[in-house]
This record gives C-alpha cells, structure tokens and sequence, in this order.
C-alpha cells in the first residue's frame, strides 16, 4: 500500500511539472505563426527518449509521456488556406487522438522509416528502367554516328629503327639500320646485304653472313671484302624507294668498278664464302695448254677470250664487258660454277685455240670441242645467252645441282623427275669439285662414253650377253647401256640445305645415293657404304630390272624371266620388286597360293598408273608372307582375257583363295584404292589360308621366332615317340607334317 501512495504521489508530482513546463512553452497559435511563415526551429522538433531530463526533471520509462505534434500548414497563391487543407488536417488530428499515449516513442520512429524504406525499393525498378532507356538511347546515337561519320584510321607512331646486328658482328659489319645504302671507300670489292628485321629467313640469314665475313677476314686480312647491311624494308628509308623488294633477304656485291653481281644461291655459309671468292678473281689467265687441260677436266663448258694487253689501254673495252659478263653470269647457284671465264694474251696460244683474231671469244666444251665463235664487236646478250644454253646442255649430260635457295615453288626436282630416270646422290657437305663431286664425275663420263657413230665396230653377241649382266661391279661403264631404255641422269643434293627432302628419303644423317624411275615405280639405294664399285652395281642393277621386270619405254610386256645372277643384287643395293608381269592368267587362277592381281589399263591409264603405288606398299607388306600369297599386276591392253575377266572399268583387283579352284573375290569399287584398304581387304576373307595369312601378318619379329622355337621343339618330341612307337604312327606322321608345313610357312 505504501508503495502504491508513493506512486500516485509521484505521477501528481510529474503531472504538476508538466502543466508549469507547458506554461513556459508556446501556444498553438505561435506556433501555426512560425510554421506560416517557414521558420522552423530543430530544437522545437526534438523527441526526449526516457530518463532525459526535461527542464530539471528526470522521466522514467513508466511514466505517461505526452506528445502534441503541430502539423504544417501550406498556403495558397493569395495567402490562405484551402478547404482541402483543412480537411487534411483534421483527419491527421483524428488520427493522432487515435493513437495511445503510453506508446513507445523508439517504435514509432522504427516504424516510420520501414515506411520510407518500403517506399524507396518501390522506386528502384523505376530507377533501373530510367537508366537502362537511356543507356539504349546513348548506345543508339552513337552507332548512328559510327555509321555515318568516316572513322579515321589509327596511325601508331613509328618507333626509332635499332639495330639488326649483335654488337660483336658489328665490328665486321657495317649496319645501316637507317636504310641507307653504304659501299666501300678503300676501293676493294663491296657485300651488301638487305634485309628486313621482321623476316624470319634474314633472322636465321644473319649469322651465316657473319661468319662468311668471320672467314674471309682470316683470308684475306686486309684485302677482305667489305660487308655491309642494309635495313631495306623501312617505307621512308632509300634502300625501299631504290628495289621494292617483295622477298627477304638479298644479298648483291660490286667490285670497284661498278660491276655488280646477285646472289642466287643458298643461304648457307659456305656457298655465300665460295661465291665471293670467285668474285674476286673472276677470271682466268691461261699460259699453257697445260692449264686449259687442269681446267676442263675440273669444268663443263670454258669460255676464253683473246685480248693483247696494252699500255695504255684500247679503246675497245672488250675486257671490261668480259668481266662484266661474268659478274651478271656467276650469281652463287651451283650450277654456275660449272662455267669458267678465262684470258689469252699470247698470239700463238691463241691460235691453237682457234682464236685467229684480237677480241674474239670461243666457247669449249670439256672434251675440248670448239661449240661456238664469237669475233670482235660481240654483244653481251648474245654470248651470255650461248653461256646458258650449253651450261644446260652440259648439265643434262653430266652432273645437276639441286638448288631450291631462294628459288620459291621451284619445279626443278619435278621436272627432272618427269624426264626419266634420275639417280640423286645425297651427300654433305657438297662443294663443286670435291672428292665425291669427281668420283660421281668420273662415272657418269664413263656412262656416258659410246662409240662414235661413224667407226666400224664388230659385235660379239658373247661379249654382249656378258656385258649384260656383268657380275663385276668394278668394271668400267663405257658403252655397256648406250642402247638402253630408261637412261639416267644425275643429280647431286646437299643434305644440310635441302634437310627436308633428305629426311624424306632418309638421307637426313648419313649419306645415300638413290635409283628412282617414277614412271615405273621403281626406286633402289644404297647407303653407308658409297664407293665406285657399288654406285656401278647399282646402276647395272637398275638397267637389269626396268629391260627384264617392268614395262619398258615401248609399252611392250616382257615375261621372259631375267637371268640375272642371284648374287649381283648385293647387300648394298635397295630390294627387288615383289610384282611381277604376266600375260596368262590361268596360271594364276589354278595356283595353290592367295593370288592378288590387279589389271591395269596400261602406263597410259591415268586411273591405273596412280594405283600402282599402293599396289606395291601391299605387296611390300606381305613379302614376309610370300609362301602364302602372291602379287600380279595384268595388262589388259597387251594381254588377251577370257570372258569372264573383261571388266567394265580399271583399274581391278581380284582376290583367288587356294581354298577351292574358282573362288574369288572383286576389290569393291566403293572403296578408295590404297594400301590399308586393300591389306584389309585381303585379310577379311573366309578360308584357312586366310586364317594362317592372318595369324602371319599378326605375328611377326620376336613372336615369329618364339612360335618358329616352339614348333621345331614340339617336332623334336614328336619325332622322338615316332622313334619309340612305330605301331601306331598314323595320327603321329600327320601331325609331323603339319609342323613342317608352319615351320615352311614361318621361315
């Protein structure tokens, strides 16, 4: 009880110092005056939470606070208020009676800014919309202007040119990376290299150059060349105005008197070093026949000139222009080389070359014939082109260089494949009058050695056949195939520069010379062991089999077995083919064997000529099956067939079993003809023999020789119960014989 009267004292106590702090505070109507005229104070909004004092009183939480809350009044354009005004106030007057007054003051506040929050995510979705239209807008005008407005292009600026050359190949070589052409000033012959620093061969070209100048610096010392390089694919710089180069790099050299050459040759460092050095002396003086003899047994074709030295010199600059003609004719291909310029001064020297007046020129060949005469007031056009047709002409008689170098899509390897057969001599590193230059040399001038045509000769049809298959290697090839079908010619290929066609033949890591007839598929080699005695074996060898196995060049089939000797095909040489030709086809039909055949439409036959490669990868890839299966190639426009083999299309492949005489199966003309096609289809079919074809071709190497292991060990058995037990033998006997037919068939 006491506590309750101490309660309701204290509430009288707080409602009394309620009504003296309402006294001291303004009435409504000051403040609706405030409020209409827009000043309103912060402190006149301020909300007192509990136990705040309030004018020196402490309220507590259970203490009733009350609230008067003065709404704002708007006015009019004349000054008053509207009716609708106040019929606003008077409903937020309704409402504020409405609410208690013990209610907590901090709900309240929560609950008004839940409403504020509620009322901004209503705006969010608006807002986004807002910024996505004009984003399409912004995004519409601008590829509105895009299209209709030029674009200019974006031009970078460019950076200074560096230098292409490492700092210690500068101090051999010149670098003029500012595109300028620089030449020599000591009056000795000037290298001058362009290149463009963005090219990949004048990348890999850069350190071949520098040691071709490394070299000849050690060789000549102060009369070495000078070396230049010329930044040539700068827009604004000379060198680009000068040549529009479209390939880099180019390599050109200019003696002191303005003689200019180019380079055509590989970009390897040893052919650029054999090209300057014959630059330097690009002429010959002859003072004896003794030195025209060294010469032509070295060159194919000598081109001399008759000139009197004279002081002072004559008007007729026919030495000048000599020299000039071999500046533009020596351009670094190896084939050039063949070609030597040479000089006679002394009268009665040059009349026993033929050379009767001053000025004139005569081209020699090897044998030392006369083969052309160019008298004074000759022109350079006219003897340089004599130079190239009897360059060719000699290359086609004795020995090719194959010089793809800066020659892109060159057709040379193609069109000396196209002609016949070619003999290819891959070897490194090669240079023009080496030792196996002049061992190759020294055959094909024997190969190419025959009777002359006007002397009478007696032929001995003994000697003939003896010559024809000769059995020792090492005797000499003069006359033995000058009537011979599928003559060679012969070219030699250096490995290091063209590693690609090496590789593909083999030939990338050692040295290896190749018989290839590509119109008769034939293609043999030898490798490793390279002398004189083989490379003849292997040509004697190529002549036996293309006049005794194959087609030869007059279509006609020859199916007369050669009687070559079996022991001239020597480890050395490439293997025979596994095909052979024949013209009666019932001989095959009635084998015991698997035969494949293939009818051809003859070498005409465009179809069956591009079917004979993959014919022989078949037949290569059964040849340890060759007691199983045989491959035969027909000719149907030589040979007469019976009816029930005159096939609507060719080329055809049929398949006979030896299973049972008459079976047989058509290669599908659906099918691509190549050689896996066709080894699978050879090795799907039913029967026995197919079955131990198949077994064979699936073991091979190590499992051939374990399975060979184990027969011979089970035959040993076999034969030794034989011995014991004679009686009953029958079962035995056979399965002896079946174990000597698989070890026939295995070995």
């Amino acid at each position: 009880m006491l506590e309750e009267n101490d309660k309701s004292e204290a509430q009288e106590e707080s409602s009394t110092k309620l009504e003296e702090n309402s006294e001291d505070e303004p009435s409504s109507s000051e403040y609706d005056s405030d409020t209409e005229s827009g000043e309103i104070d912060e402190q006149d909004l301020i909300v007192r939470s509990p136990e705040q004092k309030t004018n020196g009183t402490v309220l507590k939480e259970d203490q009733d606070v009350i609230i008067t809350v003065f709404p704002l009044r708007e006015k009019t354009s004349s000054g008053g208020e509207t009716e609708s005004d106040e019929d606003e106030k008077e409903e937020e007057e309704q409402k504020e009676e409405e609410i208690p007054a013990n209610e907590d003051i901090i709900a309240k506040a929560v609950r008004l800014a839940k409403n504020e929050r509620q009322i901004e995510r209503k705006d969010i979705p608006v807002v986004l919309t807002s910024i996505v239209a004009m984003a399409t807008v912004i995004y519409l005008v601008v590829t509105i202007l895009g299209l209709t407005v030029p674009a200019r292009p974006l031009v970078l600026s460019r950076g200074a040119a560096k230098p292409f050359f490492m700092p210690h190949q500068r101090k051999l070589i010149e670098d003029s990376y500012d595109g300028a052409i620089r030449l020599s000033r000591n009056n000795t012959m000037s290298v001058v290299l362009l290149y463009s620093p963005y090219s990949i061969k004048s990348k890999w070209f850069r350190d071949e150059y520098y040691s071709s100048a490394k070299s000849l610096k050690k060789l000549h010392g102060e009369l070495t060349p000078y070396f230049g390089a010329t930044n040539c694919f700068d827009t604004n710089s000379y060198c680009r105005r000068k040549y529009n180069l479209k390939q880099y790099p180019a390599l050109m050299a200019q003696n002191a008197a303005g003689m200019a050459s180019v380079y055509n040759g590989p970009l390897v460092s040893s052919y650029l070093t054999r090209w300057i050095n014959r630059l330097q002396t690009p002429l010959f003086r002859l003072h004896s026949t003794d030195d025209l003899m060294n010469l032509a047994k070295n060159h194919d074709l000598l081109v001399i000139l008759y000139y009197h030295i004279r002081t002072p010199p004559t008007t007729y600059q026919s030495a000048v222009n000599f020299t000039k003609l071999a500046f533009h004719y020596l351009d670094g291909d190896p084939n050039t080389e063949r070609v030597i310029f040479c000089m006679v001064t002394d009268a009665n020297l040059a009349a026993q070359f033929q050379l009767h007046n001053e000025h004139d020129v005569v081209l020699v060949s090897s044998e030392l014939k006369l083969l052309a005469t160019h008298y004074m007031g000759w022109a350079n056009e006219a003897l340089y082109n004599d130079i190239v047709k009897f360059s060719k002409l000699a290359t086609q008689k004795k020995i090719e260089f194959l010089n793809l170098g800066k020659r892109f899509h060159s057709t040379q390897l193609a069109e000396k494949l196209d002609k016949g057969s070619v003999l290819l001599y891959f070897t490194k590193p090669l240079s023009y009058g080496n030792d196996k230059y002049k061992m190759l040399r020294g055959i094909v001038e024997e190969y190419r050695t025959c009777p002359e045509k006007d002397m009478i000769s007696i032929e001995n049809e003994a000697e003939e056949e003896a010559g024809k298959f000769m059995e020792d290697c090492s005797v000499s090839l003069e006359s033995s195939f000058c009537k011979a079908n599928n003559t060679l010619s012969f070219m030699m290929i250096d490995s290091k520069v063209e590693s690609a066609l090496a590789a593909k033949y083999g030939a990338d890591k050692e040295d290896m010379v190749v018989a290839i007839n590509s119109k008769q598929e034939i293609t043999r080699f030898i490798r490793k062991n390279i002398t004189r005695e083989n490379i003849v074996c292997l040509i004697r060898q190529h002549h036996n089999a293309a006049d005794n196995e194959f087609v030869t060049e007059s279509t006609e089939i020859i199916t007369v077995r050669s009687s070559t000797p079996p022991n001239i095909h020597c480890n050395a040489v490439g293997e025979p083919s596994y095909i052979r030709f024949v013209s009666n086809t019932s001989e095959l039909l009635a084998s015991k064997k698997i035969n494949v055949i293939m009818f051809s439409g003859g070498i005409w036959h465009s179809a069956s000529s591009s079917a004979i490669a993959p014919f022989h990868l078949v037949a290569d890839h059964f040849k340890e099956s060759r007691n199983l299966i045989d491959f035969s190639m027909v000719d149907v426009s030589e040979t007469n067939l019976p009816y029930n083999l005159n096939f609507d299309k060719l080329p055809k492949i049929l398949v006979t079993s030896a299973d049972s005489v008459g079976l047989s199966w058509t290669y599908p003309e659906e099918f691509m003809i190549n050689h896996t096609n066709i080894a699978r289809f050879v090795l799907s079919r039913p029967g026995k023999i197919f079955g131990r074809l198949r077994w064979m071709d699936s073991c091979q190497g190590v499992c051939r020789k374990n399975a060979r292991r184990e027969i011979q060990n089970e035959r040993l058995q076999l034969k030794r119960q034989l011995s014991r037990n004679v009686a009953n033998s029958v079962r035995q006997r056979e399965k002896l014989g079946y174990y000597d037919k698989m070890l026939r068939l295995i070995s």
